[in-house]
Formats: C-alpha cells, structure tokens, sequence
C-alpha cells in the first residue's frame, strides 16, 4: 500500500527557461703621314679588303675596243728593272721570290684590286661566272703635244673569282719602279706612269644592258722619296674621284664590256684611273693598290640586265587593270644570253577588274607590233631575242556583261518569335549543270554576313554574278542553250556550318517570308543576254520549290541538298515562244523583296513535378507544372531557376521533397539536390521530373498557466501555448484565437511572447478585436518536424468568486487540422491554501486556530476561534480535500503533542473533529466541477500521542478519485486537562494526515 503523510501545504513554483544557441679578329694600328701639297681632290671613304690570292695567267684576248687603235710613236726608253714575263706564268709564282717593299736599285709593284658586281636589285650578280682580262701598260707624257704615249711594253691582267659577285684583279706581273722611275725619261717627255690599258669582261653578255659604278672615288697610297726601305701604308693620301671613263663599261657588237684607256690621251683624266701610278714630286702614288700582293681597294659596279616588260591591253591598244596576281608593266630581269620569259601565273579566260569591267582573253604577243593572229596560250612563255622586241603584251578584250545579283535577306527567330542570336555562316557550292551531258561546273561558294539580331545575307561572288554570251558558251558547252542543252544553275546544298545540337527543327515560316520568282526573255547569240531596260516578270514560288527552301538535320547539322535558293532555269520554259530565264528570289536588280523567315525550335528541358505514384500535382510557388526551358548551346547545362522547398502546401495538401530524375524513366534512386542541374544529352532525355510525397500533417498542442491557483483579480504571468510539430511536413502559418470556453473572468492577452524552432524570439501586441478573430502568428521559417512554438498569452487578469474554476481555452489553426487546448485556474479559497497535488496526494488541509484561551483548572473544551479572517467568523468549515487514482483508499489522522518553546501540554490533550460531511467531486477543476455529498464519518476525536485514528475506512466512499471532509466549525474542539498550560505562551501542534491507497 501507499502512504502519504501530510503535515501542512507546501508550494512549488514551476518556471520555464529558454536555452537559445560561427675578317675574324683585326687589329687597327694608326700611323701619321705627313701630305706635301696636292691638287684638292673630293674625298670620300671606301670599304678596304685585305685578300691573299692565288690567279691563273691568261692570254689577253685584244677584243676589247680600242678608242683609237693608232699609237704614237715614243723615243727608245731603257727600263732598267723590267723583267720579261712569260704568258703561262702564274701570278703567285714571279711573287714568291720578290719582297713587296723598296729595294735600292731593284723596286717593282703589284697593282691589283677588288671588282664587285650587283645586280639592278642590289644582290650580288650570279648569273654567271665572269672572266676579266687586259693589259696594263706605261705612259709618258710628251711635252709638245700634250699626249700620254706609251710605252712598247704590255703586262697582261688576269681575274679569279673571289665569291659574291666580286672578283679579284690582277697585273700578272711584277712591275717595275725603280727610284729613278720618275725621273728616267726620254727626251721631251714628262711623267712617267703605269695604267690599264684595257680591262673587259671576256663573257658574252647579250642579256646585259649596262655596268656602271656609282659616281665615287677611289683611295691612294703616297711613298716618300729617298727611302730605302718603307713599309706599305695605304690610303695615307687624299682620295682620288673616278671618272666617267672609269665607271662606266662600254659595250661593243659581240656584247663584249670592258673599261678602256684613251689612245694618246690628251687630259689624265683620259687615262683610267684605277690601278694608275701618279706622283707628287718624287714621291709615287699609287692610286687603289699599295703596291703590295694584298688586295686592297674594292670597286662596286651594278650590272643592268635587260627586261621582259609585260603589259595588258584592250582590243585598242589603250593600258587596262590587269587581272588579280598580275601587275601592269611587271619587269622581269634576263637572267642568261638564252633566256626564255615565261609569264608567272595562268592568264584568266575571263576576270572582272576593280573598274567593274569584265574582260575575255584574246590572246597575247611580243614585242613591239602586234601581229593579226595573236598566240592564245594561258602562260605565256618565248625565248627573248634581246633586240628590244622582247616585252609581252597581253590583249583583253571588254564583255558586255549582264550582271546578276545573288543576294537574299535570311532571318531567324526562334519559337518566341525573338532573334535567334548564335553567330551562324553558311556554305554551299553554286555551279552549273548543263542537260547534253549532266557535266557540273562549280562557279562560287556561298558567303554569308551577319547583320545582328538572327539576321543574316546571303550570297554568291559578293553579291554579283556576272553573265555574258561567252560564259555561256563555256557553261554550254559551245552549244546553243535550248531545250537540249538546258542550264541549271544551283547550289548543291545550303548548309549552316556550325553544329546545333539543342536545335529541334529549322521550319520555314511561308506567311513572313516573301519569296518571288523572276523571269527574263533573252535572245540566244546576242551581245547582250538580258536588255537592261527589260522589267522581269514575278511569279510565286511553286510548292515543290519552297521544299527546297527547308532545312533538314542529322541531329547535330542542318542543311539542304539541291537547295532551291538562288536557282536559275534557261531554256527549260518560254515565254510567248521567246527563250525564259528564270531565278529564284533574286534578279538582275541589286534590290528585291524576296525574304525568308525561319523559325528555329530549340530542345526543351520540361520541368515535371508528380508525387510517388508519377501522377503530375501542383507544383510549388514560383514554378510551374510543364515549363519549358529552351537550350541555348552545344553544351547546354540545365539549372533550375531556384532551388525546390522540401515541402510546400497547396490545395490543402503538403508535399515532401523526395528527390528529382532526368530523363523519361525513373531510377530506383533518386538525386536530392534541392537545385537540380546536369548537361543535357539532347537525345529526348533531358526532362527534369521533380518528385514529391504527400506528406501527414499532425501536431500537438498543449496549454498551461503560470499558477494554478490565483488571487482574485490577480494577473496571470503567462498562460503558455505550446505546439508541436508531430508530422511529417512543416508547419507553414500558425493562427491563435480564444475557443467559446475561454472564461468571462480571464480578460483578454494584451500581448504574444512567440519563440519557438528557427524563430526569432518576438513579441507582439494584441487587440481585443484581433484575439478574437484570431491572430496569424509570424513566422520567420517553417516550423520543422519536430519542432515546437511556444505563444505565451500576457497581460490576462483573473476575476471570479473564491475557489470558482476558470477554463482559457485557444484553438490553433494553420496548414494542419484545428487543435484546441485549455487549462484552468483557481481562484484562491479565502480560508485555506489550495494545490494540485503531483498524482495522489492532499489538494487542501485545513489550520485549527483556538485562538486564546485561559489556564483552568479544570478540563476544558475551547472552541475554534472567530475572526473575520478566520473561515468567516465560524460561517464557513474547515475541509480536507484530497485526490487518489486507487480504488482502495483510507485516512487516518494523528496528532503531536503541542508545545510552546518553554513549555507542553500533556499528551492527554485531544482534538474534538466530531464527523466529517464527505463528499465527492466531477470534472475537478474544471468549470463545470460539481460537489456530490456522500454522507458523514464516524466521530474522529485525535489525542495528543500521535496515535493513528481512523478518519475513513478502506472503501468508505467510492464512485470519485476527489473526495473532501467538511468538518463542522462549531464542533471543533481543544480538550485540554486541568491546570495545563501556561500564560503567555503558544502552543502548536501538527495533525498528520495519512492517506493509504493501493490498487
């Protein structure tokens, strides 16, 4: 059995607490020379090269020309150190043994030089390897008649080819000049000296128009006199300028050049200056050499081949465009005396020149007449005869030429009817077939240029097609075009270049599109294949022919054979018995109103959403059930456009996210990214289906006050509404209102304290008006499952009579089924403390106060006393009040012997209850609570022992689990013996109460 004792009301408060949680190498040596005074001559710098050489002797062949062939005749003079020189010689053998210096009585020299030759483009000349020979000889100058005579000696001049176009040049002999050089002279005669006679170039040069050196100068080398011994310092003296004689080679019958000296020349000058010997003096000079076998001095010559000039003319004579790749008076260099020109490139048959002029090739000629049959060779090739008839002259004569113009506005929008954007280009090949032998001829490729916004031209040869009775005959086969021999100009296909795989269809749109045909009589053997003054006539395009407008696709491509597009038809229809051309949405006018409109229809990605059955449901907010999403690319990747709520109400349903699939067929596992996104395959399997489950929607709601018990007319703290998400979805809106039980003596909240699972704590002020018709709870978020809000109701004011019941009772709607929740509350008893025991136990025990009262001495009764605080002066009774869930149940009660702090009464003293009114309860602490009498005890008198005394036996009453003991006010008594207790002092006591319950 259970036992409870119960000695007095103790109270628990119960609070709440919100718990709310981041030269390889040279060597300059300088020497000073001091110049005696000379004739000023023009300076300038010449490049010097140092070369050792090795040169075969040669036999000087006299072909070259002589100014004047007749020589004077000069006195005998004795040369004292003149070695005879054998022809066969080698040059580098007679210098083996001879010291390139002064020595006394024995001094010779070694004139020699550098020639260079470049041709008229700068580059070295190498056409061929040239040979240079002559003579070099002594002059003296005669005093009475002013000429250079020579002297009978000759010393012959041979050349080796050094590499580059240059060629060294050399005496082929050691040449005297002893010290008396200068001064040893015959009779009447002044100045010796040594020059070149002759100098020529042995090749046979027809291909050669003229070898002239740059005007210049030439450097020297001064010796002092009365020397001995001196070491060789070249350019130490003023430069000395080249005549015309020296820089310019003459050129004779044979086509032979050579540099010469004039026969008894009357000035210097008429004496070539290279390789001469002057003096200052009796100093020598030698001009371009310092006497030593170096080689030193280099002189340039440019080498002017003749040209092949080619030049293009009408049928007149008259300078006209050449084609592409040509150029008007092109010069090309002969390059060998058996040359043969041969024009670079293949001459057109035909060609349209910048001017806009077509011209047909007749043919071509050389020289300078043109002949009455003209050669008709596309690449010009002859060998040339050097005779100045060598230029090629090719003869062009001007079409008269119909011009068409192939061009066509194509746009594209896409199934909004909104351009179409992506950058596309076109191809295609437009030629001609001919019906005598179904032979092709390619004429163009297509080309194509955006204009922006989807909108595109078409066309071919840059908008111009150029038709003349020539061409005709090429594309005809040089026959006739009629019925036999028909001309069908098309493309064989009209294809777009770039891979649209996200392209569904390419559909033309014939209501936007205008698309005429247009017809033109011509006269077959005219000059002129279309009068230009002629208005073509306009017909409607057939059927068969706007099918050859469409495209077809691959999957990937789209294009169309045998594309009707710019189609020409001549000699397959007649107009009146006059031959028809006709074309398709072109003519021969730059402008026209044929257009084509094309409406692309992309891929779509289709948003699906569908529960777990795939039965299609209402969609979340913000997305639609079968939205199409066009692809835009090759490498279209789907997004959605936002992400998908885990759950959402509509239509009185909640749905819970499961997951999406792409595709037709649904996986056993479905993806749960709540942003679905993947690249798209473009194979028909690209929908989005987004599954969704009905979800239960259930929630718990639960409400109790601050106290249980309240003063009248107190404020309640709070009375707290908690909601519990219990299901299987959010909670998406909240709403609170009073149900018809809400008591009249609970006033109205003036505000909701609101927090609860991803909430922020708020509160909200509250009207009476608002109470009443309800007050929608914001929500920062869903409440979750499993989540909770709590709405604490402020502010309410508890009225009513004493120890009356009072119900609160709110009902809370929203995307779940109404719940209604109350609690009540107590309004505090006037005598004695009330509290809602935790399972069984004492709801209300009642104090016994006798007040004061006197020491007799006798036993004595004293009554309860009586005050207006006291159970209303005896008006009302004290009462137990208590509350079991047992079936069997008893109480005793014992009293303890009272005591004062100094003192006790004895343990005879007892306490008087007399019988107890029992009564039962229904609907306990509830407004509709009813008091039901059960009839009286038996006589309970406690003494003070603490012995146990029955109060209700096991059973006693039954029918309640709330029973009170009403216990007469008036027959309550304290019996104390005589002479007991003492003045002044107070006594208590404790009467325990023992309920005993069990099953």
């Amino acid at each position: 059995m259970k036992r409870i004792n119960w000695q007095r009301l103790a109270t628990i408060g119960l609070c709440s607490s919100l718990v709310i949680n981041a030269f390889s190498g040279v060597t300059a040596v300088a020497e000073t020379v001091t110049s005696e005074s000379s004739p000023t001559v023009a300076s300038s710098t010449t490049q010097e090269s140092t070369e050792s050489s090795q040169e075969t002797t040669e036999t000087s062949r006299e072909e070259g020309t002589q100014e004047t062939e007749k020589q004077a005749e000069i006195p005998e003079v004795k040369t004292e150190t003149t070695e005879s020189v054998p022809e066969s010689s080698n040059e580098n053998d007679r210098q083996t043994s001879i010291s390139p210096r002064w020595v006394p009585n024995d001094q010779v020299i070694y004139p020699r030089m550098i020639f260079g030759f470049t041709d008229e483009t700068g580059k070295a000349f190498a056409d061929e390897n040239l040979t240079l020979s002559g003579t070099y000889y002594k002059l003296a100058r005669h005093t009475a008649t002013s000429q250079w005579r020579p002297y009978a000696d000759r010393y012959p001049i041979v050349s080796s080819n050094a590499g580059g176009g240059q060629y060294r040049v050399a005496v082929n002999a050691t040449i005297p000049m002893p010290y008396d050089f200068l001064t040893n002279l015959p009779a009447g005669y002044t100045h010796n000296l040594y020059a070149i006679e002759q100098l020529k170039i042995d090749n046979t040069l027809k291909y050669v128009d003229s070898i002239v050196a740059p005007p210049g100068s030439i450097n020297r080398t001064r010796y002092s006199e009365q020397q001995t011994s001196e070491a060789a310092q070249f350019g130490n003296y003023v430069k000395q300028n080249l005549t015309q004689r020296d820089r310019i080679f003459s050129k004779n019958s044979a086509n032979i050049f050579s540099l010469n000296s004039l026969a008894l020349a009357p000035e210097i000058t008429d004496v070539l200056t290279m390789l001469r010997t002057d003096s200052v003096e009796r100093g020598p000079i030698l001009v371009g050499f310092d006497g030593t076998t170096t080689y030193r001095e280099t002189l340039n010559y440019v080498v002017t081949r003749k040209q092949v000039t080619e030049k293009f003319v009408d049928t007149n004579g008259v300078a006209i465009t050449p084609p592409t790749g040509f150029t008007q008076n092109k010069k090309t260099p002969m390059t060998s005396n058996a040359f043969t020109f041969k024009q670079a490139g293949t001459l057109p048959d035909t060609y349209k020149a910048s001017n806009g002029k077509t011209y047909k090739f007749k043919g071509w000629y050389k020289g300078k007449t043109k002949p009455n049959t003209l050669t008709t060779t596309k690449a010009p090739s002859y060998a040339v005869t050097y005779d100045g008839n060598d230029d090629l002259t090719v003869v062009y004569e001007e079409e008269t030429v119909t011009t068409l113009y192939p061009s066509l506005d194509v746009n594209f929008v896409d199934e909004k009817g909104v351009g179409f954007t992506p950058a596309l280009t076109f191809s295609g090949k437009y030629r001609v077939q001919r019906t005598s032998d179904r032979l092709y001829t390619d004429l163009y490729d297509l080309t194509s240029k955006s204009k922006g916004s989807g909108q595109y031209t078409l066309s071919l040869n840059n908008g111009t097609m150029p038709l003349s009775p020539e061409l005709l005959r090429v594309y005809g086969n040089d026959k006739p075009i009629n019925g036999t021999n028909r001309l069908n100009f098309s493309l064989d296909k009209l294809a777009i270049n770039q891979q649209l795989k996200y392209v569904n269809s390419i559909e033309l749109d014939t209501v936007k599109s205008v698309m005429k045909m247009y017809g033109y009589n011509y006269t077959s053997g005219s000059a002129t294949i279309i009068d230009p003054n002629q208005v073509p006539t306009e017909y409607n395009l057939s059927a068969g022919n706007i099918a050859l407008l469409g495209f077809d696709t691959d999957g990937g491509y789209f294009s169309k054979e045998s594309s009707g597009v710019f189609n020409i038809l001549m000699g397959y229809a007649s107009d009146g018995g006059k031959p028809l051309i006709t074309m398709n949405l072109f003519s021969g006018n730059p402008v026209n109103a044929s257009k084509l409109v094309y409406t692309v229809t992309r891929k779509q990605v289709t948003e699906n959403f569908v529960d777990t059955n795939g039965t299609k449901i209402t969609p979340p907010t913000g997305f639609t059930q079968g939205n199409q999403i066009p692809m835009t690319s090759n490498t279209f990747k789907y997004t959605s456009a936002r992400a998908l709520p885990a759950s959402y109400s509509v239509g009185g349903k909640t749905y819970i996210f499961q997951g999406w699939y792409k595709g037709k067929t649904k996986p056993n596992t479905l993806t749960t990214s709540t942003t679905p996104t993947y690249n798209t395959t473009f194979d028909g399997n690209d929908d989005m289906t987004a599954v969704y489950k009905e979800a239960s929607i259930s929630a718990n709601l639960t409400m109790r006050g601050a106290v249980d018990v309240i003063d009248n007319g107190a404020a309640m703290e709070y009375w707290e509404v908690l909601l519990k998400n219990t299901g299987e979805a959010p909670l998406t809106s909240v709403k609170i209102k009073p149900t018809t039980d809400w008591a009249a003596g609970i006033s109205t909240p003036t505000e909701l304290f609101i927090l609860g699972t991803g909430q922020n704590t708020k509160v909200r002020p509250i009207t009476k008006e608002q109470w009443e018709a309800g007050f929608e709870i914001p929500l920062d978020s869903s409440l979750p499952v499993g989540g909770q809000l709590t709405i604490n109701l402020l502010g309410t004011k508890v009225t009513g009579q004493p120890n009356q019941v009072l119900k609160a009772a709110v009902e809370v709607t929203g995307n779940f089924n109404k719940l209604t929740a109350s609690d009540t509350v107590r309004i505090k008893d006037l005598d004695q403390e009330t509290k809602e025991p935790t399972g069984e136990g004492f709801i209300s025990v009642p104090t016994f106060n006798f007040g004061q009262v006197g020491v007799a001495g006798s036993t004595q009764q004293h009554s309860l006393k009586k005050a207006a605080d006291y159970y209303g002066n005896g008006t009302r009774n004290p009462y137990l009040r208590i509350k079991k869930t047992q079936p069997n149940w008893s109480l005793t009660a014992q009293l303890s012997q009272p005591k004062s702090a100094t003192d006790s009464l004895p343990t005879t003293t007892r306490l008087l209850l007399g019988t107890a009114a029992a009564a039962s309860f229904t609907d306990y602490n509830q407004p509709t609570e009813t008091k039901t009498p059960l009839g009286k005890t038996g006589i309970v008198n406690l003494t003070a022992d603490n012995t146990a005394t029955a109060v209700v036996a096991n059973q006693q009453f039954t029918g309640s689990d709330v029973y009170q003991l009403d216990f007469t006010f008036a027959n309550i008594k304290l019996e104390v013996p005589a002479n007991q207790g003492m003045v002044g002092q107070q006594y208590q006591a404790a009467v325990t109460w023992n309920l005993v319950t069990g099953p």
